[in-house]
């Protein structure tokens, strides 16, 4: 290392004394970092031009003052510590005879943020564009690498090369645009770029200036947006529609350049169909404006054949951009530009004064990777697992949300997703999502442009999936749909703690524990309250339906469950809450914070009421005291229903509307058809451990069964049990949200049923959700045949205790799945006993997926 010191031989201080003082300020400045290797006595005599001896009398004295340290046979080092606190460099005194300040940029410069701060704070990332990091072929990658360096890396390595990029390349690039693209190009009108942004410069530079106009798609990539307002373009926005950009909207004036993303639109993800890439190729030839055609995610399509690119249609007017950041990753760096004849030399020396070329190893990695056939069979193989992503992720919307608005689902590696009504707009649930460590992204966050300010940018979002697996998916929508419950049971919560913390909880319990100690006397409404002995064999307990959503339960005695149908005549009408969008004429499920509930309305729980699902006669009932008894059959009846209930909830500043679900529907928490299911003895287990009485009603299901062993229901998932004459599979476990701590016979939030599940198991499931896949009846006290009944079950078996605390525990920081190393609750992960280290490396969380890295001890505090 070469120190720059100047030594004034005029000067009265000796030579030695200022080699210690310029080397004391070059410490204490951080100019030479702590830790660093000093020069050698010798070498830096030599530097200077001084007799070695007064480099060693500079050294001791800077030994003695403790700036540096030796080492024994290894030399002389900057300590760790210095005597003094280290200060910055003095800054410049101003000039007394007055000086021009230091000019800023012209206009302030914007770049779209691309870089996702938050992914190693979040469970579940949706960061939209990003390739699965797992999927990338690191060994092939490692052995190209390893071939290149073996056959003329040295000169590669040490010369300039190609501005353009290495021949070799270019010339696999060609074949691969031709095979993917139809585009015929010779191998000097491809450029090798550091991606798409670095294309979009290059022709912004060709063509854009001070007087000169670019049009984009709206919305449009912001990378584009920024890079026209930069080069001081004037910028003409074009919207899209649900065939991409729409040729009618083009300009009237002449543009120089216009972007599209024609493969898969960004954000938007429609695919321009081919009339209107002929009808935009016919307005560039008339007006005479290149069209800088992006390719987009044009890689992965999942649905039917792709379209011809525009370049390969209209190759006089088109600036085709590459890249393989999505099929490799975007950390390589590499991309294309393929450019029309007349523009090869122009733009081959617009890549020259940016950056001369790029590095020479990627480029021969990625030239054999592509001529061996590598590429190919790598794009096949990601395809399939993305389009499993994609699959998972749109099952996922329609489990959580219903009939979720959706588009670009036939390509690319993200989905834009419009919210449904009732949810808060994009940007605040971007705020929610994150609180739950769930990353999704508006328009402006995922790195869109909205110039128009349409409804799509305060009601679109943004989804990613390709990062995530097929289990991380569904298990970070599900708990976004759990935060958005948290945020419409009390919508300011969120803006105080994080959802899930027990803040979602009424002021006047926020400082109580999640379950009191002290025993409380059951509710009148206990759903197991008449069983005077518990049944030997499993049998169904209960069965109940609920009318109207939200109001009082309805027991029935025999129900016949339809094949792929709901639990008939439940939740076929709602209250919805004053102002709230829902549809009158056409209603649809929606979260269940839009109703009239006793989950936030506890006035609710003073009165009992009842509809007859054959007659439509509807009752409400205060102790012996009949309040109200109308026909809902009636307009003028739901009126005197919604009159009613605005009395009885002063809270609601307005009337409700009683709504009916549109023909085949119904208003239940998940927009899908199944039925619920909650097994009493789970319920007698968490009492015992817990020492609190809880009343199944909590939990509004409609089967209850007993005589099963607590907990056994979670080992049910995915397979068939029958009830009754009825078939059905168990679909997957019920997480519990804030409903259940309201006390359905008081109306009070006294408990918190979610935190204490997670406290004590790591989730807050309890009960399954059934689906229906053989028609049947189903009565009190049928009997239920479960997955379990081939082992012998001893007559008038003991539900078991409650399991003893286990000594060690590890929970994953993402989702806070529990593993108990002494657990003998039912589990699908491992045999029950197994050590944690014991487990594989390869072991990953059950829950979402993670590797077993993310896990941490847990200790549990003794009280």
């Amino acid at each position: 290392m070469q120190i720059p010191l100047l030594l004034d031989r005029s000067r009265p201080a000796t030579l030695a004394s200022q080699i210690v003082e310029q080397l004391r300020d070059a410490i204490l400045q951080g100019r030479i970092a702590a830790g660093s290797r000093m020069p050698s006595s010798r070498k830096l005599a030599a530097q200077l031009e001084v007799s070695r001896n007064t480099v060693v009398r500079a050294y001791e004295s800077l030994l003695i003052e403790r700036y540096v340290e030796a080492r024994p046979a290894s030399g002389i080092f900057v300590a760790a510590r210095v005597p003094e606190k280290p200060r910055p460099p003095a800054a410049p005194s101003p000039d007394p005879a007055g000086q021009w300040p230091m000019p800023l940029p012209c206009s302030p410069i914007r770049a779209q943020d691309l870089v996702a701060k938050n992914r190693y704070r979040l469970a579940f990332d949706f960061f939209p564009g990003r390739p699965s990091a797992a999927l990338f072929p690191l060994k092939t990658w490692r052995r190209l690498l390893q071939a290149s360096l073996s056959h003329g890396g040295a000169m590669g390595l040490a010369q300039y090369s190609e501005p353009a990029g290495l021949a070799v390349l270019r010339t696999a690039i060609a074949s691969h645009v031709a095979a993917a693209r139809g585009i015929v190009a010779d191998v000097s009108r491809i450029i090798v770029t550091g991606g798409v942004q670095e294309g979009i410069n290059i022709a912004s530079r060709l063509f854009l200036g001070a007087d000169t106009v670019a049009a984009i798609e709206n919305p449009c990539y912001q990378g584009a947006r920024f890079a026209f307002e930069a080069w001081g373009a004037e910028i003409a926005a074009v919207p899209v529609d649900r065939e991409g950009i729409m040729p009618d909207a083009l300009p009237r004036a002449p543009a120089a350049l216009i972007y599209v993303t024609p493969s898969h639109q960004y954000p938007t993800g429609h695919v321009l169909p081919l009339d209107r890439r002929h009808a935009l190729i016919a307005w560039a030839r008339r007006t005479g404006c290149y069209i800088l055609e992006d390719d987009y995610d044009g890689d992965f399509c999942y649905e039917g054949s792709p379209l011809p690119s525009i370049a390969a249609l209209a190759p006089d007017c088109t600036i085709h951009l590459g890249t393989f950041s999505k099929s490799l990753g975007a950390g390589l760096r590499l991309g294309y530009v393929v450019v029309p004849e007349p523009l090869a030399a122009a733009a081959r020396s617009a890549k020259a004064l940016l950056n001369n070329g790029n590095a020479w190893l990627d480029q021969a990695a990625l030239a054999e990777m592509i001529r061996s056939g590598s590429y190919a069979a790598h794009l096949a193989r990601i395809r399939v697992r993305y389009k499993e992503s994609r699959d998972s992720l749109l099952l996922a919307l329609r489990r959580q949300f219903g009939g979720a608005q959706i588009s670009g689902a036939a390509g690319g590696l993200h989905l834009l997703w419009r919210l449904p009504p009732g949810v808060p707009d994009a940007p605040l649930l971007e705020d929610i999502a994150r609180r739950a460590k769930v990353g999704i992204y508006s328009l402006a966050s995922g790195g869109a442009y909205d110039a128009l300010d349409t409804d799509l940018s305060r009601r679109g979002v943004i989804l990613g999936y390709a990062a995530l697996l097929p289990r991380q998916i569904e298990q970070g929508i599900a708990r976004l749909s759990e935060a958005i419950d948290e945020a419409l049971e009390l919508p300011s919560a969120h803006l105080r703690t994080a959802p899930g913390s027990g803040a979602h909880l009424a002021p006047r319990f926020a400082q109580q524990p999640a379950l009191r100690v002290a025993p409380a006397a059951r509710a009148s409404s206990r759903a197991d309250d008449q069983a005077e002995s518990r049944p030997s064999m499993p049998a169904v307990s209960h069965i109940y339906r609920y009318p109207i959503k939200g109001l009082s339960p309805q027991p029935v005695t025999e129900v016949v469950l339809q094949a792929g149908r709901p639990f008939p005549h439940d939740r076929l009408f709602a209250l919805a809450r004053p102002r709230s969008p829902i549809d009158m004429q056409v209603a649809k499920w929606a979260k269940k914070g839009l109703f009239v509930m006793l989950m936030l309305d506890e006035t609710l729980a003073q009165v009992r009421t009842h509809l007859d699902v054959e007659t439509l006669d509807f009752t409400v009932r205060q102790q012996d005291r009949q309040l109200l008894s109308v026909n809902l059959g009636s307009e003028a009846a739901r009126g005197d229903v919604e009159r009613f209930f605005e009395q009885l909830v002063p809270t609601l500043n307005g009337a409700p509307r009683l709504v009916r679900a549109e023909t085949g529907g119904h208003f239940m928490d998940k927009p899908d058809n199944v039925v619920s299911l909650i097994n009493l003895a789970t319920v007698r287990s968490l009492e015992e451990q817990w020492g609190f009485e809880i009343d199944p009603l909590r939990f509004r299901a409609n089967l209850y069964i007993d005589g099963v062993p607590p907990w056994e229901e979670f080992d049910w998932v995915g397979r068939d049990i029958v009830v009754g004459e009825a078939v059905m599979r168990v679909d997957r476990r019920n997480g519990r949200c804030g409903a259940t701590n309201v006390n359905p016979a008081s109306g009070r939030r006294d408990l918190d049923i979610p935190g204490s599940l997670r406290a004590a198991f790591g989730h807050k499931d309890l009960g399954v959700y059934l689906v229906v896949r053989k028609t049947g009846r189903i009565g009190v006290d049928d009997p239920v045949m479960t997955p379990n009944d081939a082992i012998q079950r001893r007559p008038n078996a003991t539900v078991p205790p409650a399991p003893a605390i286990p000594r060690r525990r590890f929970i994953c920081r993402g989702c806070y799945y529990v593993y108990e190393e002494d657990g003998v609750l039912p589990s699908r992960d491992r045999q029950p006993g197994t050590t944690f280290a014991g487990l594989p490396e390869s072991w990953r969380c059950p829950d979402c997926g993670t590797d077993k890295g993310n896990f941490r001890p847990l200790v549990l505090s003794a009280g």
